[in-house]
């Protein structure tokens, strides 16, 4: 069942964000996890999340937003975060969480749905190679001093 994530279920949200940050090699603290826990609650952020509940454990997370494409003058739908525990893979979850994102493109009017993933993540790219177009762009970050 894919249903929006509520508060009851932070402990289990914890383990998998953790496991998310785990598998792409990123810090994770305290802090960061209550950060994002409040993003996704409170309306005056952008940050929304989706869950897929087997037998009363959340095994799949999406975290996912709103975000302007200017060259279309559209909104497209931003997947963030795309994790399912490991001994659930295999079992169409990911692609579940996928397709109800399209649902809510549908939904909200957004031209379609975007996300990103590492170049090393190939498990994934094969999944998002049958259901999406890869768009061909590069992804470049500048930090702040």
């Amino acid at each position: 069942m894919i249903r929006k994530l509520e508060r009851k279920d932070k402990k289990n949200w914890i383990k998998l964000y953790c496991g998310y940050a785990k598998f792409y090699e990123v810090a994770m603290n305290k802090e960061i996890l209550d950060t994002l826990w409040e993003w996704i609650h409170n309306e005056t952020h952008d940050v929304s999340a989706i869950c897929y509940e087997f037998e009363g454990k959340i095994v799949g997370i999406a975290h996912y937003r709103t975000m302007p494409r200017p060259i279309k003058g559209q909104y497209i739908g931003f997947l963030d975060d795309l994790f399912v525990e490991p001994e659930f893979r295999g079992q169409k979850i990911a692609q579940k969480l996928i397709s109800h994102l399209k649902s809510l493109s549908k939904a909200n009017n957004w031209d379609g749905i975007r996300w990103i993933t590492h170049s090393s993540n190939e498990k994934a790219k094969k999944l998002y190679d049958k259901i999406a177009n890869n768009t061909g762009f590069e992804l470049y970050e500048l930090k702040r001093d």
